[in-house]
């Protein structure tokens, strides 16, 4: 169902919830790429919110890759042409939501580990303490396409293994969000690398051939981190884009 309203008693923030309003839209068609998004003060006059929350409505949008934010200009719902890591959001919405095309996953373990040290200093744990930990092979189109080993809090598995983050076509972050893991931040850092023999063998490539190893810890509102991943990326089938833009408030 389509929603088109702020629910003021729902405990989901405004922010989030002006934000799914607005993603229907765009899925539905209402607004297509390179259309501007109803302005600042258009969106506080019809769902009576303030300028701040606004605001942040469409930063989340930009984070998640829908819209670009043209200083003094406004929003515009953005052509989707490959995994923006400049986003909060994942492969599996970046691909599925915004390109509609078919990712699947195959979970090659969910389990609980004793988190490596890199996990543990970004999750800010203590070394070789108790960790979840979530390895998936992807495919995009049917395209074998990543690897990625994701590493979260201990408190997380019985929530991911009660859901569909572990089906076929299941998303980790929607499951995460709706455990009440916002992703508020995320830094990612991307690194041309040769494949080891371990890697190449999962994604069927010679060893040593090129891949893109992406690294990333998402943390919520309060600055905890939560999720902390590497994913080794086939580039002859994923479009990889980051974006940069001015720094500023303007929008």
């Amino acid at each position: 169902m389509l929603i088109t309203a702020i629910d003021r008693s729902s405990a989901e923030p405004f922010y989030l919830q002006l934000a799914r309003i607005m993603e229907g839209a765009i899925e539905s068609g209402a607004f297509a790429a390179g259309d501007r998004m109803p302005g600042e003060s258009d969106l506080c006059r019809r769902y009576d919110l303030a300028r701040s929350t606004v605001r942040e409505t469409l930063r989340h949008l930009h984070e998640r890759g829908l819209v670009r934010l043209v200083p003094r200009r406004g929003a515009f719902v953005k052509e989707q042409d490959g995994w923006g890591l400049q986003v909060t959001a994942g492969f599996f919405e970046g691909e599925v939501d915004g390109n509609k095309r078919e990712v699947e996953t195959k979970i090659l373990a969910a389990e609980s580990c004793r988190l490596p040290e890199a996990a543990a200093q970004a999750l800010n744990l203590a070394p070789q303490g108790a960790g979840f930990l979530l390895k998936r092979l992807r495919r995009l189109d049917g395209k074998l396409a990543l690897y990625s080993e994701n590493y979260l809090l201990p408190e997380l598995q019985p929530v991911i293994l009660g859901s569909d983050a572990v089906a076929p076509r299941g998303s980790l972050n929607r499951v995460l969000r709706a455990a009440g893991y916002h992703i508020f931040g995320a830094r990612r850092s991307v690194a041309g690398v040769a494949a080891p023999t371990r890697i190449a063998k999962l994604l069927k490539v010679e060893p040593q051939s090129p891949l893109l190893l992406v690294t990333s810890v998402s943390w919520g509102k309060e600055r905890r981190p939560f999720d902390y991943y590497t994913s080794w990326v086939r580039t002859d089938v994923v479009n990889v884009t980051v974006e940069a833009q001015m720094a500023g408030d303007d929008i």
